[in-house]
């Protein structure tokens, strides 16, 4: 799998300490995909009591295109 990252994501994961591996690891095996805005999804993977969301898009069999990685937050216990 080849992973292109916008520059828009390679900062947001620089400001908020998201390493590649974990965005990897989070588009190999997602907790759940949530549909985006238009063509994008949504990968997401809690890691203990944190969250991280990778904002993507499959170009083609091969190809992910990283748009952003939101920040890891605290995951509520109920």
């Amino acid at each position: 799998m080849k992973i292109i990252y916008t520059h828009h994501a390679q900062q947001r994961m620089a400001e908020r300490k998201i390493d590649p591996a974990q965005v990897t690891e989070t588009l190999e095996s997602p907790d759940n995909v949530i549909p985006g805005d238009q063509r994008e999804q949504i990968a997401i993977k809690i890691y203990g009591n944190r969250e991280v969301r990778v904002v993507f898009e499959n170009i083609d069999d091969e190809t992910i295109v990283i748009y952003t990685v939101m920040k890891p937050r605290v995951h509520s216990e109920e």
